[in-house]
């Protein structure tokens, strides 16, 4: 392919500020989403928590900036609970290095979204006055602020490759803290470490990971605290001082603000035990409300909705998903699962969906594991692990809350929608077989009774609880719905057999196909039934059948 010769930000783009607005969470309240028609600048004033463009996953924080490129989508629903404010300025781009200048729809400077720019107070007062200019009605001025804001930007991306990077070197310096949190640890000597001034230190260290230098430090030695607890019998001074705090008054009123328990209650707590039956038969004793979990099969997304960080899974899995940014620390225990690296992490619960006996049998060896049923509804699989996580009640509120927003979805997609219309989910895998998904994958979200109905072919391999089926593509026009989705693989030998597949009499034939209901879907990122993933779907699900809500 072909390398695209970058654009000269001096003579090859022209600016034009098509609108500017002042967005809070009151003033956003009634959607989540951002529709980038234009290349857009967002500018955080205040803010915390993570957002998603385009299903990659972003921080917030105060001064970060997101340059989206034109037909991009912002979903702000994962900060919904933070206050958040910032500037939305659209602007349109026309290309001039053409005989006939034309819009320019393309990443401006790289496939950068987004800059975290020091000190950020120069593009705060910028994106202000470019606000007020609007009652001014200066359009001279308003152009002259975006072209100063866009220089700034620019300027900075060609900084980037500068050798001396101040992120990375605080990046260090978080290192630095995970291998000596029980050390007395300053911001003034952090900052010395990484050579950056402490007040342009605390500020990088926010934006990278959403707390201040020293809240983090604490946050990190109460999570020891909490293993220690769990593991030893050591008194609470002891304990204190092997995380790194002086003082044991401190530390008490510290963790009780984080856990929401004294250390001596959530000891106790921990120690309990509870008899639960797994999957496959077993009574399994296990600690009544566990924190070291590893988490080893395809719906690990589920375990996300709880608020626990799993410390062990199938990391080259994670990687391919929606939700790989969200378990940054989570170690890899390989697939198969390795039985030396799950053990080292000293885990108090594994979650194993297997029904492999002797693979069952190493793993309770090393700590109280449990076999889940991955393919489950997934009602049943969070209901499950609530009970199994102590959290009950978290696992009905976030079902009570899924079902209201997915009734809500389907009820708004009855316009689109035609009366019964049944949808099948395909993909080729393992080279060239063709599977049709069964009760796994994309297809547990389609099949609703306000929504996409399987027909009866794949009616009986849902009520065989079978996750899928292999099929001879001769085969394929008796499971095809009214609606199609075909998935693609990363599998490049899968790739091609899709691309011959469409390019075939069987497929052009189908009736789906000739009214145009076919849709094509990466697999490594929507073809899984876990409760991160069902989520997120509510919103690419109509967006992907081409219906905005």
């Amino acid at each position: 392919m072909e390398n695209k010769k970058p654009i000269s930000f001096q003579t090859a783009l022209l600016f034009h500020l098509s609108d500017i607005d002042y967005i809070t969470r009151s003033t956003q309240s009634s959607y989540q989403q951002i529709f980038a028609k234009q290349h857009t600048l967002i500018i955080f004033i205040t803010g915390s928590g993570t957002l998603t463009i385009d299903d990659a996953q972003f921080i917030v924080a105060t001064g970060k900036i997101f340059l989206l490129p034109p037909d991009s989508v912002m979903d702000l629903s994962d900060i919904d609970k933070h206050n958040y404010s910032f500037y939305k300025i659209s602007f349109t781009t026309i290309q001039l290095q053409q005989q006939v200048p034309s819009t320019y729809k393309e990443s401006l400077f790289s496939d950068q979204v987004a800059y975290a720019i020091y000190p950020y107070a120069r593009i705060i007062r910028l994106a202000e006055e470019l606000y007020k200019t609007q009652r001014q009605s200066n359009p001279i001025k308003q152009q002259s602020l975006l072209y100063e804001l866009l220089s700034d930007l620019f300027e900075y991306h060609l900084q980037t490759n500068h050798k001396y990077d101040v992120s990375q070197a605080v990046e260090q310096t978080i290192e630095y803290i995970h291998k000596h949190y029980q050390k007395s640890l300053t911001v003034k000597q952090l900052a010395s470490l990484a050579q950056v001034a402490q007040w342009q230190y605390s500020t990088i260290f926010q934006t990278l990971t959403g707390k201040k230098p020293l809240d983090y430090v604490t946050e990190l030695r109460l999570e020891h605290a909490q293993v220690l607890l769990q593991q030893t019998n050591e008194p609470l001074k002891d304990i204190a001082q092997l995380v790194g705090f002086n003082d044991e008054y401190y530390f008490n009123r510290r963790f009780k603000q984080m856990i929401g328990m004294p250390p001596k209650q959530f000891a106790r707590k921990q120690k309990q035990k509870v008899v639960v039956k797994d999957w496959t038969g077993h009574e399994v004793v296990i600690p009544s409300a566990p924190s070291r979990v590893i988490y080893h099969g395809e719906t690990f997304g589920d375990i996300l909705i709880f608020d626990i960080q799993p410390i062990g899974g199938d990391k080259t899995a994670i990687n391919k998903t929606l939700y790989k940014n969200r378990v940054p620390l989570v170690q890899d225990v390989n697939f198969p699962i390795d039985f030396e690296k799950s053990s080292v992490l000293k885990p108090d619960l594994i979650i194993f969906t297997n029904a492999d006996e002797q693979q069952y049998q190493v793993l309770s060896a090393i700590a109280p594991t449990v076999t889940h049923n991955s393919w489950g509804t997934l009602e049943e699989r969070i209901a499950l692990l609530g009970q199994w996580l102590g959290k009950e009640s978290e696992a009905e509120d976030w079902l009570m809350r899924f079902k209201q927003k997915e009734d809500r979805m389907w009820q708004q997609l009855q316009t689109t929608l035609e009366p019964g219309e049944t949808a099948s989910v395909f993909i080729f895998d393992r080279g060239k077989r063709l599977f049709v998904m069964g009760c796994t994958g994309l297809s547990t979200a389609l099949y609703h009774p306000n929504g996409f109905q399987p027909n009866k072919l794949i009616e009986q391999l849902i009520q065989s609880k079978a996750g899928y089926k292999e099929i001879s593509i001769e085969l394929l026009p008796q499971y095809a719905g009214d609606r199609i989705f075909m998935l693609f693989s990363d599998n490049l030998e899968s790739r091609l057999a899709t691309e011959e597949l469409i390019n075939s009499f069987i497929w052009e034939s189908l009736p789906a196909v000739k009214k145009g209901n076919f849709y094509f879907v990466d697999a490594r990122k929507w073809n899984y039934s876990d409760a991160y993933t069902r989520e997120k779907l509510l919103r690419a699900l109509p967006r992907l059948i081409g219906q905005t809500i």
